[in-house]
């Protein structure tokens, strides 16, 4: 095939002949001419050609919930925790327990020296049983004698004043007779039936008579008088005797340096774990040697400040966070709130974006009940913990920023399809009503407010009317 030569063809009916350029253009006006053609080309493509859709943020609404809360920090404490200690200033002579050995109540912990005290226990238990019996033998003794008294004196038994009655009785029938023989005799005298030595003989006699009947009636009173302070001496000796019987002065004394004896076995009162141990063996037994804190009953103390006391209220519940639990939620509930204020109370912080949050130097103690102890948590550590005011669920909620505000009342900006592209959406205006408010977020209602709707996340950028671009899916 024969080789073409591009040079030596000519366009058909087309000839150069009779082109020529007068002149060759200047610089200057090449510069003009390509500044007019970028001109031209700015207005065709910003003015005259359409323009293309803009992407902007925006939220597909659907139900969820709004929570309004206060974080605050706390620290974990348990609800049961013990010092034990000891008052006697005896060594330690054994230590039983270490740092996080788990106890019961009456568990021994420790032993102090006791065998000087157990001699001395040993000593006053034998004197005082001895010393009790002996009491209580002297005690039965006195009240035998003392009521065996009272009877024969309460029945006119005893036996002298029975003598003392006879004799008086005797003595009262032989001055009668006397007086009787001595009356005879002076009528017989005065009758000269009687020499006066006769008369004088039976004078005497009655005499004698009524002299022995004065002296057994003084008589029978002393007995009487001796019977009386006899049955009060055995009632003193019985009173006393039943006083020394119930002095328990030496019996306290024992049962003190027993109740020293125990102690030199220290005992935990209570259930839980060894958190702290400072009995060192040989050392003195004084102070407080452990420390038991029951780790399955934990609660935190925290603080809540002025400006939020108002809406705390027992019972209601809260959600913790520490480090050792990493982002695991553990449940919790308000069980009390101080009525009064302190200061230095515990400093609120801002843990997300539904919580409210300012410092404050003074606080109301507030303690909240862990209810799912983590084996993770333990007492002094730091917990992070929202306290949940108020929340309510299947609402449609958006962010604050997202509202606008007129001389109209409260509205959003929604995307509606515009019908003309693919992923073109126009811009219309919906009224809407609010309900409960966190920082950021907000519950909307009202006619046309339901799934699915999509709703501009910043209304500032944009205004009603103005074309979008969303990309779906």
């Amino acid at each position: 095939m024969p080789k073409l030569d591009i040079k030596k063809l000519k366009p058909k009916g087309i000839s150069l002949k009779g082109l020529k350029l007068k002149k060759k253009p200047s610089k200057k006006v090449i510069i003009f001419g390509v500044i007019f053609v970028i001109i031209v080309a700015f207005i065709i493509v910003k003015v005259i050609m359409p323009k293309p859709a803009l992407p902007v943020k925006h939220t597909v609404l659907s139900k969820g919930k709004i929570i309004n809360s206060i974080n605050v920090l706390g620290e974990i404490n348990s609800k049961d925790t013990t010092n034990v200690y000891s008052t006697l200033s005896n060594p330690v002579k054994e230590v039983k327990v270490h740092v996080g050995d788990k106890v019961k109540a009456g568990d021994v912990l420790a032993t102090l020296d006791s065998d000087s005290l157990e001699k001395d226990v040993k000593q006053l238990e034998a004197t005082t049983v001895a010393a009790e019996a002996n009491a209580k033998s002297d005690l039965e003794n006195k009240k035998k004698a003392y009521d065996n008294a009272s009877y024969l004196y309460d029945n006119n038994l005893n036996t002298e004043i029975r003598n003392a009655e006879e004799a008086l009785k005797s003595a009262k029938l032989n001055l009668a007779d006397k007086k009787r023989t001595h009356e005879n005799n002076k009528a017989l005298y005065d009758a000269d039936a009687l020499t006066k030595n006769d008369l004088n003989k039976s004078e005497i006699e009655y005499s004698n008579a009524q002299s022995d009947y004065d002296k057994a009636g003084v008589a029978i009173e002393n007995v009487k008088v001796r019977a009386s302070q006899d049955l009060d001496t055995a009632k003193s000796t019985y009173e006393a005797a039943e006083t020394a019987y119930n002095n328990k002065s030496q019996r306290i004394t024992l049962e003190k340096q027993q109740s020293e004896l125990e102690k030199c076995e220290v005992k935990t009162p209570i259930d839980g774990t060894i958190t702290v141990v400072n009995a060192v063996v040989g050392n003195p037994g004084t102070g407080t040697l452990f420390e038991v804190e029951n780790l399955d009953d934990m609660e935190i103390k925290t603080s809540i400040k002025e400006v939020d006391i108002a809406n705390v209220k027992v019972g209601q519940r809260t959600e913790i966070k520490t480090d050792t639990t990493g982002e695991l939620v553990i449940a919790g509930e308000i069980v009390s709130v101080s009525p009064s204020a302190k200061k230095g109370g515990s400093t609120p912080i801002k843990a997300d974006s539904q919580s409210t949050s300012s410092s404050s130097d003074t606080g109301f103690e507030t303690k909240i009940k862990i209810n799912d102890i983590n084996e993770n948590m333990k007492p002094g550590m730091s917990a992070r913990v929202n306290v949940i005011l108020n929340e309510k669920s299947d609402i449609y909620t958006i962010a604050s920023d997202s509202i606008v505000q007129n001389e109209n009342g409260k509205s959003i900006y929604v995307a509606e399809k515009s019908g003309e592209k693919i992923n073109e959406y126009i811009i219309k205006e919906l009224p809407i009503e609010t309900g409960l408010e966190s920082d950021f977020n907000v519950e909307i209602s009202g006619e046309g407010i339901t799934d699915g709707i999509i709703i501009i996340d910043d209304p500032l950028t944009s205004k009603v009317g103005d074309k979008i671009q969303i990309n779906e899916g």
